[in-house]
């Protein structure tokens, strides 16, 4: 199964892409897979995806296929074949 992630901020400027097509043996997995699949192929993105403890940082907002995932569960969310996802920099200010 392929999962598309389209990349902004700190993790584009870092890994040089601003989308990645990951393949997975899996007929479904999980956001911490592909997040831990995206830092083994791009070790310098890991500040800027997760925190020192493991969970995702709270300056990330993930949309699958538009829809804005809770932080608080987006790191267990299911994935299926084919999701989009985005990995958004929250930004603040006026």
């Amino acid at each position: 199964m392929q999962i598309h992630v389209t990349l902004y901020g700190g993790a584009r400027v870092v890994t040089g892409q601003s989308k990645v097509n990951l393949s997975f043996d899996a007929s479904h997995v999980t956001l911490a897979q592909v997040v831990e699949k995206l830092i083994a192929m791009y070790p310098r993105a890991r500040p800027y995806l997760l925190s020192e403890t493991g969970a995702l940082n709270a300056s990330i907002r993930v949309l699958v296929n538009n829809e804005r995932l809770d932080p608080a569960v987006a790191l267990t969310s299911a994935l299926h074949a084919e999701d989009h996802i985005a990995l958004l920099v929250a930004v603040a200010g006026g």
